[in-house]
C-alpha cells in the first residue's frame, strides 16, 4: 500500500471512531436517557405510564423516526464497536490502573448492552401490538419472572456506564477536555450523570415491580 493510500485509510479510520464516539452520545445515548425518563412515568403508576405509551405511538412519523433516529445509529455504533473491540489489546494484567480498567469495562459492557437490547427488542418491540394492549401490566407481568428481571438490573447497569464512561471518552476525543484536570473533572461530571441516570431507570423498574 502506498503512503497516500495509508494516509486516506488512516484518516478514515480517525473519522470513523469520531462518528462512533459521537453517535453513542447522539443520538443513541440521548434515547436511552429519554426512553428511561419516559419509563420512569410508570412510578406515577399505571394510567401514567399508559397514557404516556399512547402519546409516544400517537406521533406522527414514529415508525420513520425510530428507524432513522434509533435502529440505524445503534446498529453503526454496535457493528463499529465491535471491530473496535476485536482490534483492542487489554493490558490490565500488566498494567492494572484505573483507566486500563475502565478501557476494559467499556468493551464489556458494550457487548453486554448489546446482548440486552436485543433482549429487550424481543420482549417488547416484537410484541408491539400485545404490549399497547395493556402496556404497564406487560411490563409487569414481563419483569415478574426473577431471572428476567435481574437481566433487566443488570443490562441497565450495562448501558448506563457504557453511556457514562463513553461519555467522558466523547469529551476527550473531541477535544473538550484538554489536560489531566479537565480529564478529571470530566471522569467526576460524568459518573455523577451516569449515577443519575441509573438512580432514574431503577425508580422505573421497581415502578413495575
Amino acid at each position: 500500500m502506498s503512503t497516500a493510500a495509508a494516509t486516506v485509510v488512516d484518516r478514515r479510520a480517525f473519522w470513523l471512531r469520531k462518528l462512533h464516539s459521537l453517535s453513542g452520545v447522539v443520538p443513541v445515548g440521548a434515547f436511552m436517557c429519554f426512553h428511561l425518563f419516559e419509563n420512569a412515568s410508570a412510578a406515577n403508576g399505571p394510567e401514567a405510564f399508559d397514557e404516556t405509551v399512547r402519546k409516544i405511538n400517537s406521533m406522527p412519523f414514529v415508525l420513520a423516526m425510530e428507524i432513522g433516529v434509533i435502529w440505524i445509529p445503534i446498529l453503526f455504533h454496535t457493528l463499529l464497536g465491535f471491530a473496535i473491540i476485536f482490534e483492542g489489546r487489554p493490558n490490565v494484567a500488566a498494567y492494572g490502573h484505573g483507566r486500563n480498567w475502565l478501557y476494559l469495562l467499556q468493551r464489556v459492557t458494550g457487548v453486554l448492552a448489546f446482548l440486552f437490547i436485543a433482549f429487550h427488542f424481543a420482549n417488547f418491540r416484537m410484541r408491539k401490538g400485545e404490549f399497547e394492549l395493556a402496556p404497564f401490566e406487560d411490563v409487569a407481568a414481563v419483569l415478574s419472572t426473577p431471572w428476567v428481571f435481574w437481566v433487566y438490573l443488570a443490562g441497565i447497569a450495562a448501558c448506563v456506564f457504557h453511556f457514562a464512561n463513553g461519555l467522558a471518552g466523547f469529551l476527550f476525543s473531541w477535544g473538550l477536555t484538554v489536560g489531566p484536570r479537565a480529564k478529571r473533572l470530566a471522569g467526576l461530571a460524568c459518573a455523577g450523570v451516569g449515577a443519575g441516570v441509573f438512580a432514574l431507570s431503577m425508580r422505573a423498574l421497581f415502578a413495575f415491580v
